[in-house]
């Protein structure tokens, strides 16, 4: 059985990520963490295997150990673009530190994959351009900076030891 862990699944990517997948692939189960800062508990399907811990200090490592998660979805973040220059060092923890653990264990346990949601955030202002990923990423606060150094750290992980990722950057999520 193929196992996969989302985290943030309680929020609105995470949960929709979740019965999706228990919907399409019944026979994939999926794990899912957040620690209930911003998502709900009522969002997450009754079919996850939820644990309710913090990606920063909590003991992470048990849920790879118990479960030899497969696929990791990493939607688990601190949005807050306009609030970040003002909570720099819980936007860093939230957002960087959270995801060096994340592709840690993704490396120490032999993840397939890793699919780390980013942000728009990464390319600033943008001059008035239409977004589009040809673009160069120059991140104009520290919310975006925090998102870039994830992607940056992720890509060089693939180099240095095989892991295998992909990086998408969602904009205007509504439901």
């Amino acid at each position: 059985m193929k196992r996969v862990l989302i985290t943030g699944v309680a929020g609105l990517l995470g949960s929709r990520l979740a019965d999706w997948i228990i919907e399409t692939y019944p026979h994939i189960e999926v794990i899912g963490i957040d620690n209930l800062s911003g998502g709900y508990k009522e969002n997450i399907n009754p079919k996850v295997k939820f644990w309710q811990m913090d990606l920063i200090t909590d003991p992470l490592e048990n849920i790879f150990e118990a479960y030899g998660i497969d696929y990791v979805f990493h939607f688990a973040a601190y949005a807050a673009e306009g609030l970040s220059p003002f909570v720099r060092t819980f936007n860093y923890d939230s957002n960087l530190k959270a995801t060096a653990r994340i592709v840690n264990l993704c490396i120490n346990y032999h993840v397939k994959r890793l699919v780390f949601t980013s942000s728009l955030a990464v390319y600033g202002k943008g001059d008035g351009e239409i977004f589009h990923e040809e673009l160069i990423p120059n991140p104009i606060d520290p919310y975006g900076v925090a998102k870039y150094a994830c992607e940056m750290d992720i890509q060089i992980a693939g180099e240095q030891h095989g892991l295998d990722w992909c990086i998408i950057r969602p904009h205007n999520v509504y439901g």
